[in-house]
């Protein structure tokens, strides 16, 4: 029987190329975006909307999974929140400052003077690093359909901190691993989510609604490792999850189908990150560049409908996603992969000087 728990142990998986795949889709769904408009996309294409939804879910399971699985492998709250940061700020702080000061200049349709004199262009990169993903900047992208609309994408980050931090709390208390402890948190989790669901109007708040779905599929995630030697990869099961889920998205209303969903596309996904053998396998030894396609697409299909205008979304995609990629391959050699390198360092540092201080104490 081939249970999860026997492929988990190495790197030996395609979770690189799916997050790749994944981050790409988002790409093509904001060039929808910037050729016809954020409503006018999702009335166009409500079900390419619900599949970038899925996506978006996607990408919580996948980081439950494996930020579960590496807390557990370091047992060490404080190295878990350093690889957190360094995994997500390096990278962005980066991109706020090309967009900042590279970027905004270029297409800022207030003089100079005007630029760099508002309050704003100076709160851009703190802000930015700190998951506000709201900033604007004077002038810049005014004339777009997404009018002073800047990375959108990055939006979703906050939400994913919140679960690490949710995670760390689980493992600090020692309940992220199989037994009663975990299984009352699995209950009280999936019933909370009923509750709000099914039985208030919470989640007519966008917030709350982001919350519940997002979280649902990041902790699902975790109960996929934390039972990872209970669950087999079968491809028949696989069918039949993803056919129930088909079936029950078309014949129920949306938060009816929404978990269901959400289980079927993680069986899916471990099935395609451990399954799938040969020659998807070589993309690991490029690098993890979902990061970068997901946070630099943006403002680039932004910049190219700013400087060109008058795409199609397929013609849009054709350029943006090369381009972003190019950003990645640099992001990741260049800022994201050095700054990961530096985990063992920052750890120590962090905890020698916490241990002087206490013993100072």
């Amino acid at each position: 029987m081939a249970v999860i728990q026997q492929f988990s142990k190495g790197r030996n998986n395609n979770f690189n190329l799916l997050r790749l795949l994944a981050a790409s889709f988002i790409a093509f769904y904001h060039c929808l975006f910037m050729v016809y408009g954020p409503l006018m996309s999702d009335a166009r294409f409500p079900y390419l909307y619900d599949l970038s939804q899925i996506v978006l879910n996607f990408f919580f399971v996948t980081s439950g999974f494996l930020i579960a699985q590496s807390f557990a492998r370091r047992g060490d709250v404080i190295s878990y929140f350093v690889a957190r940061f360094l995994r997500l700020v390096p990278g962005l702080f980066v991109l706020s400052l090309l967009i900042c000061f590279v970027m905004g200049p270029l297409v800022t349709e207030v003089s100079p003077g005007e630029y760099f004199s508002s309050l704003n262009t100076w709160l851009f990169v703190p802000l930015t690093t700190m998951l506000d993903p709201d900033r604007v900047l004077p002038g810049v992208f005014a004339s777009n359909i997404n009018a002073y609309e800047i990375d959108e994408a990055l939006w979703t980050l906050r939400y994913e901190v919140v679960c690490y931090i949710g995670l760390a709390l689980l493992g600090v208390i020692g309940l992220l691993k199989a037994g009663r402890g975990f299984n009352m948190v699995c209950l009280l989790i999936f019933a909370g989510y009923g509750v709000v669901t099914y039985l208030t109007d919470l989640r007519d708040v966008n917030a709350i609604n982001h919350m519940m779905h997002f979280g649902l599929s990041f902790f699902v995630g975790v109960v996929f490792y934390i039972y990872g030697s209970r669950i087999e990869l079968n491809t028949g099961l696989v069918v039949v999850c993803v056919l129930i889920a088909g079936v029950i998205y078309f014949v129920a209303e949306k938060r009816v189908s929404e978990p269901f969903i959400i289980f079927a596309t993680a069986y899916l996904i471990f099935w395609l990150a451990y399954i799938p053998d040969g020659l998807v396998r070589e993309y690991n030894r490029l690098g993890d560049y979902s990061y970068g396609v997901y946070i630099y697409h943006f403002p680039i299909e932004q910049c190219l409908v700013y400087f060109f205008g008058g795409f199609s979304p397929f013609g849009l995609f054709a350029l943006a996603l090369p381009l972003s990629l190019f950003c990645a391959v640099l992001s990741w050699k260049f800022v994201e992969r050095p700054a990961l390198d530096q985990l063992p360092v920052m750890s120590e540092w962090i905890k020698a000087n916490l241990l002087k201080r206490r013993v100072l104490r």
